[in-house]
């Protein structure tokens, strides 16, 4: 949508005013009233007959934002009132960001961010960068009131908003310091842009530069940008990686998918790609109008037609070339010559062919290649010690190496995600990257943070009231202030602070006074010199795996403890009374470790089972995994048990309470045991687990 005709910069290479098409000056100055009913009635016609779940409209110019905040809201509420409601819009608007930093600039970007509207601003780099083309009509500079704008919409309160930087490539201007001007201002995501040229208008080609000055121009920003840890998203290197991954080229420019742009200027004329006011006077035009036509009668045009043939459509040359698939012939404005009108490959051929080759041959290996796939395997002598119930510290680094993996696969969810809903920032992957780049032994231990996948998955699944992507600090932090409960080579930190804590669902300890800590610290040496001694067999595993225990609120009367399933080396307890009390909720809750990554790795059962299976320790039925996860941890309860009814300093009455209740988890863990052993719902593996589990409480 050309909201507006005319624009407050006069960018010396602007396709609208610069080039052959001169049809701006007969244009109104705005979209009337009528034309904006008129179109939004069109779109909404058509979603409803393609049945489209999603319809995007860019707000634009001219200058879009020179409707002002009140005009852009109406515009936004028209066209979502004439969708089906089960059509989702998607809106955006590109600016050059001189009105954000005005003295309306805060209104302008409430409305933007109350009425979902995406915004993405155009910046060239620096100032020397930027003033070469982009400045007043009195040839003043635009780059401070630009980087105010992009600070602006970019600040925590306006930043849903921010969709993104656009900067058009220009050889003259150095292009890492280009790219270190941009990317200090912390953009969601960079969109570099061939300048518009065709073959009888071609681009500038510095004599110096060679014959791929645009390429090599790009691809010493690739290098830098790989240097950075590829962090932030850049649209035509993401582009290429895509389409060469068998993906979409997520740009008109690049790629053979069919274009689906139509252009409605502000008399309501439905027009091809604005792009191709650069070839010549009229070029754009199908005589269709919103007010007369249909989009589906304005899609008849031989222009959209055309565009809809993909690789067929193309030029000899293009059709022949090895690169065809990525780069799609490039823009259509970008082919043209009067004597074989757009029958040409794009005129930065060469440039386009050298970037995607250096882009292929700089793509990172396949995961295959780096070894991932060995995160996920397990030794049968480390499966079996765990099946038994037990685990040594080479059991529980091969846990640990496939939950780094999964936090890793996460994070770059999140990534991803964070990019589009135009959430992204660079800061808080800083620390992670300079970590993976500087200190890899510190890098992994990072992405064991227990929280890391609780917080991720909440991302990814939208939670309401979730941390954002700020939250990537406390993995990388230095958590030194927080309290830690040390016992021979054993230190776990103690949090009660971490937002993510509340995935036990159990009242948390408030406050940890001097006292409170105090009483921690005492017990749990007392506890970790009993399972070092008594119940030998566990230390191991505990000593390894556990760095975390969350102090839960107590419960008078009863003892309170929890694991959660994605906070791998994390346990939640309340201060029992005694030592053995505490050795024995260590041992359970780190057994739920044990056994949810595990399961992480394999599959024990089949999850499409509807079996559900009786329990002793819980008055509901439980699916299989439920079932497993409590045969596990109180396998591991009937041997605490057991090693307490043999114990030689016991009074009486001590080992009369002891034997009793050995004998009631042990029946407890044969009956679910032998249940699950004849349900058919057991995988190979799960009853080689169980097998493992029997055998030992046998002994």
């Amino acid at each position: 949508m050309k909201i507006q005709s005319r624009c407050n910069l006069a960018c010396t290479y602007c396709y609208m005013y610069e080039h052959a098409d001169q049809s701006w000056r007969t244009q109104p100055v705005a979209m009337s009233e009528e034309i904006v009913a008129s179109l939004a009635a069109r779109i909404g016609e058509h979603a409803a007959t393609h049945r489209l779940p999603a319809v995007g409209v860019v707000l634009h110019g001219g200058e879009p934002l020179l409707a002002g905040g009140p005009r852009i809201r109406w515009i936004a509420e028209r066209i979502r009132a004439e969708l089906p409601p089960t059509t989702r819009l998607g809106l955006h608007l590109q600016t050059n960001g001189v009105l954000l930093a005005a003295a309306a600039g805060e209104e302008l970007c409430q409305t933007l961010v109350e009425t979902g509207v995406k915004v993405g601003i155009s910046l060239d780099g620096d100032r020397a960068a930027n003033d070469r083309h982009r400045v007043h009509h009195n040839g003043t500079s635009s780059f401070q009131e630009v980087v105010n704008a992009v600070r602006r919409l970019g600040s925590p309160r306006y930043r849903r908003a921010f969709s993104g930087l656009l900067c058009t490539i220009d050889p003259e201007n150095d292009p890492v310091e280009s790219y270190q001007a941009l990317s200090d201002l912390d953009p969601p995501r960079i969109d570099y842009l061939l300048p518009h040229a065709n073959w009888d208008v071609p681009p500038s080609r510095p004599a110096e530069a060679g014959a791929t000055p645009y390429a090599d121009w790009l691809i010493a920003v690739h290098r830098r940008w790989s240097a950075d840890g590829r962090r932030l998203p850049i649209r035509v290197f993401d582009s290429i990686q895509s389409a060469l991954a068998g993906g979409e080229s997520l740009k008109e420019a690049l790629g053979t998918e069919p274009c689906d742009l139509a252009v409605v200027e502000t008399d309501g004329s439905i027009e091809l790609a604005d792009s191709l006011k650069t070839a010549y006077d009229g070029a754009p035009r199908t005589g269709f109008h919103v007010l007369k036509h249909s989009f589906d009668e304005a899609a008849a045009h031989p222009g959209f037609a055309l565009r809809e043939t993909g690789v067929t459509g193309l030029c000899h040359t293009c059709r022949q070339c090895p690169v065809v698939e990525i780069c799609g012939g490039g823009l259509y404005a970008h082919r043209y010559s009067k004597d074989k009108g757009f029958d040409n490959p794009s005129v930065h051929c060469a440039d386009l062919f050298k970037i995607i080759t250096y882009v292929k041959e700089a793509s990172p290996p396949d995961s295959a290649a780096t070894g991932t796939g060995a995160a996920h395997e397990m030794s049968g002598t480390c499966f079996d010690s765990l099946a038994a119930g037990l685990g040594d510290v080479v059991a529980i680094r091969q846990l640990a190496a496939a939950q780094q993996s999964i936090n890793r696969g996460l994070l770059d969810r999140v990534l991803t995600a964070s990019c589009e809903r135009g959430e992204y920032s660079r800061r808080p992957w800083q620390a992670f990257d300079a970590m993976q780049r500087d200190d890899p032994q510190r890098y992994r231990k990072a992405l064991l943070h227990p929280f890391l996948r609780v917080w991720a998955s909440r991302y990814l699944d939208a939670t309401p009231g979730s941390p954002g992507v700020e939250y990537l600090s406390s993995p990388t932090a230095d958590h030194r202030h927080r309290p830690r409960l040390t016992a021979g080579d054993l230190t776990v930190t103690l949090d009660n602070v971490d937002p993510c804590l509340d995935c036990y669902g159990k009242p948390l300890v408030d406050r940890l006074d001097p006292a409170a800590l105090a009483a921690w610290q005492h017990m749990f040496a007392e506890a970790w010199q009993l399972i070092a001694t008594e119940y030998a067999d566990y230390a191991p595993a505990i000593g390894a795996g556990l760095s975390t225990i969350v102090p839960l609120a107590p419960r008078p009367g009863a003892q309170t403890s929890a694991t959660a399933r994605q906070a791998f080396g994390a346990i939640a307890i309340a201060l029992p009374d005694t030592a053995d009390d505490l050795a024995l909720l260590i041992i359970h809750e780190f057994q739920h470790v044990k056994i949810g990554a595990l399961m992480d790795m394999f599959d024990l059962y089949d999850p499409a089972s509807p079996l559900t299976f009786p329990v002793p320790w819980r008055r509901d039925e439980r699916p299989p995994e439920a079932a497993l996860q409590g045969l596990y941890a109180h396998a591991a309860v009937a041997d605490v048990w057991r090693t307490r009814w043999l114990r030689t300093s016991n009074t009486d009455s001590e080992r009369s309470t002891a034997g009793k209740r050995y004998a009631t988890w042990h029946r407890a863990v044969a009956q679910v045991a032998g249940a699950l052993q004849v349900s058919g719902v057991l995988t190979g593996l799960g009853e080689r687990l169980v097998a493992g589990l029997a055998e030992h409480a046998r002994r």
